[in-house]
């Protein structure tokens, strides 16, 4: 088990790497620095779901994360996340919230803070799918992000705190920049 899982970098399939990407990586060099010692895995989302762009050239992304001298032990797209988004549901004890979030996802589609629920939840170990192997589960999340995503992790929270496995919510921290508008 690593002692910290690190998400950053975070990209839409219809964004270019910029400044925001590059703000994302002086944090995690500060943070590596501070966190010498440790066991650290680094994992990307790529968000393919919000605003699929069939163009998106993932190993261009890579190889310049790789580049930068933070090439990620995983790189996961948010779509394969649906299976895990669908048993998170599932764990939901606030039957209102998980009727609401599942008459959502009928109607609509899968919101945001699910995904980050079900990406937090599977980093930490709580719930197991293939996508993430078991030797990047960590016991200690960190989350490099926009400051504009800081309303959707909250409401990600909620989800968690809304499961048996409310205690994950001690286990995730942030750290957060000026960054992207709400798109």
């Amino acid at each position: 088990m690593k002692d910290i899982s690190v998400e950053y970098a975070h990209i839409y399939t219809n964004d270019k790497i910029g400044e925001e990407h590059q703000l994302s990586l002086d944090i995690l060099g500060k943070v590596k620095e501070l966190e010498a010692g440790k066991d650290i895995s680094l994992v990307v989302l790529v968000d393919d779901y919000s605003f699929p762009d069939a163009s998106f050239d993932y190993s261009a992304f890579t190889e310049w994360l790789a580049a930068n001298g933070f090439k990620p032990d995983l790189v996961l797209k948010e779509s394969e996340l649906i299976p895990v988004c669908d048993e998170v549901v599932l764990l939901i004890e606030d039957m209102r919230m998980r009727e609401e979030l599942a008459e959502y996802i009928r109607t609509r589609k899968y919101p945001c803070s699910l995904f980050i629920a079900a990406w937090y939840l599977l980093r930490l170990g709580y719930v197991r799918f293939p996508l993430l192997p078991e030797e990047l589960v960590a016991r200690k999340l960190l989350n490099i992000l926009p400051e504009s995503f800081k309303s959707f992790e909250e409401k990600g929270l909620d989800i968690i705190a809304s499961t048996k496995y409310k205690e994950a919510n001690d286990q995730i921290e942030y750290k957060y920049f000026e960054g992207r508008a709400i798109r």
